[in-house]
């Protein structure tokens, strides 16, 4: 079986460069709130050290299980402090970061910005590869700066890692369960998103200042789309939720701008809440955003070609990519975008294909481009994936300045 996308061919070979990338841990990082930049800190913002707030859960109570389910179960072993104490004890065991934090206790009186690991997704799929199961566990967490006494977010940092395992059989419960443990205990700093939130950690600094925000705001589905997800059994809400994340993810990478991060396990408000380990919950504020950045998805659509020796499916996902400025409507961008996936099954080979894995895989490869298109614009990428070609040229060179601008 081949999987091709703009003349690339999936080969059997799990170390080719495709499928290099579909499990390579991928860091990510933002920049939003009063003032945040990356690099050494300088010895007066050292002076004032951050509160550690620990492990937290982004979104709302209630829904803790549902949109973080393995999560959820290690964070209750030991007493509900596993995580929490894990991630504690990787802070503490460097030189350089434990005297920037203070394990004190908070009155949520005294004006002091806390730091906190929240959670914001946990995901879990399946791929068949040449007739082999890929089991991928995706989380995504930020470093976020919050004020206790304001409810305040002051700045949020994501960071990203998949872990990926090749069986011969279906995947289960406990296989994903056990990934997810491996995501938060392993060996290697490049897979273990603790490590990545502590080197992110170790990067910032956060000052007072004026900065001009960007924020997702609204992840649109049509009618069309949402028939496709019911009748995968998907949630509406949390494909939206995930599509935000991807998308703040993949404007963030290239960019390095100042993002306000949406609000996990609700639609999207102006409110962040946080469950901590401890028990405690809280409620933070979000910034008002200078600039509104929206994704909706359209449709999928696919087919299948029947050639004498091979069937050929093809996957199409259908999206709009809009940004503009929230308080004079002025509008950057405004566009229809695709992106396709042929995948050739010779008929002497059994493999049998998820329709929804394949869109999954579609929508995730089209936000990640758009998202470095709008860095960089690319007039290949305009031809093959912009409805209106070079067309839509200038509405991306137009995001591309603006996000250059907002660094």
């Amino acid at each position: 079986m081949h999987s091709i996308r703009r003349g690339t061919t999936l080969k059997k070979n799990p170390n080719s460069p495709l499928l290099r990338i579909l499990v390579a841990v991928a860091p990510l990082l933002m920049f939003s709130g009063h003032g945040a930049v990356a690099g050494g800190a300088d010895p007066q913002w050292r002076q004032a050290p951050l509160l550690f707030a620990g492990f937290a859960f982004s979104g709302d109570e209630k829904n803790e299980r549902a949109l973080y389910p393995y999560s959820a179960e290690l964070s209750a072993e030991t007493s509900g402090q596993f995580l929490n104490d894990t991630l504690k004890k990787k802070l503490m065991s460097r030189a350089s970061l434990a005297d920037r934090v203070s394990a004190g206790l908070s009155d949520g009186k005294t004006d002091v910005t806390s730091i906190a690991f929240a959670l914001v997704q946990e995901n879990h799929e399946t791929q068949m590869v040449d007739g082999r199961y890929w089991g991928i566990v995706t989380l995504q967490a930020d470093v976020l700066a919050f004020n206790e006494s304001s409810h305040s977010v002051v700045a949020s940092y994501p960071i990203r890692t998949r872990l990926a395992h090749v069986k011969n059989a279906p995947f289960t419960d406990a296989d994903f369960r056990a990934m997810t443990r491996e995501a938060y205990t392993s060996d290697d700093p490049g897979a273990n998103i603790f490590d990545l939130w502590l080197n992110r950690f170790e990067k910032i600094q956060i000052r007072p200042g004026a900065v001009r925000r960007l924020r997702v705001t609204d992840i649109t589905i049509t009618p069309e789309a949402e028939r496709v997800l019911r009748e995968a059994g998907k949630s509406t809400p949390a494909i939206r939720n995930q599509v935000a994340n991807f998308l703040e993810a993949a404007v963030a990478e290239g960019a390095g701008i100042s993002l306000v991060p949406q609000s996990v396990g609700a639609a999207i408000g102006n409110n962040m809440s946080l469950l901590f380990a401890d028990g405690k919950s809280s409620d933070l504020v979000l910034p008002p955003a200078d600039f509104a950045l929206t994704f909706a998805i359209r449709d999928f659509v696919s087919t299948t070609l029947d050639q004498p020796q091979y069937f050929q499916d093809v996957f199409r996902v259908k999206g709009t990519i809009a940004l503009k400025e929230t308080e004079t409507a002025h509008v950057y961008l405004d566009e229809n975008i695709y992106d396709t996936l042929i995948v050739t099954r010779p008929k002497r080979a059994d493999v049998r294909l998820s329709q929804w894995d394949q869109y999954f895989k579609v929508l995730q490869e089209l936000i990640f481009t758009v998202g470095r298109e709008m860095n960089t614009v690319d007039e290949s990428w305009l031809k093959q994936n912009a409805s209106r070609a070079l067309e839509a040229k200038a509405g991306f060179i137009q995001s591309r300045d603006l996000l250059a601008k907002l660094r």
